[in-house]
């Protein structure tokens, strides 16, 4: 293997490894907010993923400004990976104000919201698998445009979600409490169809 081809590979190793670090994220947020509130202790969990894409986002722009050569634009490249990493942020922030709020009850369009994060990292992970050859590899363009989709469900899920709090609740602050949390998960979703869009300017870019 050429030298600038195992350079090469290291960036796309990482790639799949942050991506399923976020997928085994959303496992657990996903779990916790299906068993509301019996899986509260599984909280530390989704922390222990951030964390880890913390450490994975920092070796990735390491390996970036140490590298002259790199696979394809160093702006996409650092927008890629900081983009997986918010995911794993949303996720982490999300999963605590549950417990920081007191959320006794899981609302329907939270868990909703969960699962098409969860949806959406799978689609990721298994589009970062199929990366190294997004020149000619059908997979990649397929993944990008599912991520869009699931997205788009996001942002009706959570117009809904609100509606429906507005309408169930005069407490002004469990009003606010689920606004907050609908918010955040919103933007988790945003986040997964932020790689999706960046993963396109990639493609744009070496067409």
């Amino acid at each position: 293997m050429s030298r600038v081809r195992h350079i090469e590979n290291q960036f796309y190793d990482k790639f799949i490894e942050l991506a399923t670090q976020v997928a085994a994220a959303s496992d657990v947020f996903v779990d916790i907010t299906h068993h509301w509130p019996a899986q509260k202790s599984r909280i530390p969990e989704v922390k222990d993923y951030e964390v880890k894409c913390d450490a994975i986002t920092r070796e990735t722009l390491t390996l970036l400004e140490n590298s002259f050569i790199t696979p394809f634009d160093r702006e996409d490249i650092n927008l890629l990976v900081r983009e997986l990493d918010h995911i794993a942020d949303g996720m982490d922030n999300a999963a605590a104000r549950f417990d920081l709020y007191d959320i006794d009850d899981m609302r329907p369009e939270a868990i909703q919201m969960a699962e098409l994060t969860q949806r959406a990292a799978m689609e990721l992970k298994e589009l970062f698998e199929h990366f190294e050859n997004f020149k000619r590899d059908p997979v990649v363009r397929e993944k990008m445009h599912t991520v869009g989709t699931i997205e788009d469900e996001g942002d009706t899920v959570s117009r809904q979600g609100l509606a429906n709090i507005f309408h169930e609740h005069n407490d002004a602050v469990e009003i606010l409490k689920w606004k907050s949390l609908l918010d955040t998960m919103e933007s988790t979703v945003d986040s997964c169809k932020g790689v999706a869009n960046v993963v396109r300017s990639v493609l744009m870019k070496n067409a």
